[in-house]
């Protein structure tokens, strides 16, 4: 599964996600999902460059919270995605999946664009 770092920035969450052979790991990504979700950043950005592989449950869990952030206005965005996950999230449906980014600062830019959307709207 994954051991996850946490990261509180300015304008997102930051969530470091790291191979990690303990069986808890899904409880760990859930419970790191959940915090951010009450941070009160806009924006929670997963950083997967550490991972080659990515468990169903866990690609499950995050399109769950990528649906509970949309229903709430924030926004989840991976970032470093390899092409194994990245053909694993795609074969659930674009729609469903959180954005992809290449980078954290691509993920930076496009927080910024939507915050600076809903304040024109």
């Amino acid at each position: 599964m994954v051991q996850v770092f946490r990261v509180s920035l300015p304008e997102s969450y930051l969530l470091i996600l790291n191979p990690d052979s303990t069986a808890n790991g899904f409880a760990i990504l859930a419970r790191a999902l959940y915090r951010a979700s009450r941070s009160g950043k806009p924006a929670v950005c997963v950083d997967c460059s550490l991972l080659t592989e990515m468990p169903d449950d866990a690609i499950e869990l995050l399109l769950s919270y990528h649906y509970h952030f949309s229903s709430k206005g924030l926004n989840l965005v991976l970032c470093h995605v390899c092409p194994a996950i990245r053909k694993l999230l795609s074969e659930r449906g674009l729609s469903a999946c959180p954005p992809i980014l290449p980078s954290l600062l691509d993920a930076g830019q496009l927080s910024a664009l939507k915050e600076e959307a809903v304040l024109v709207a």
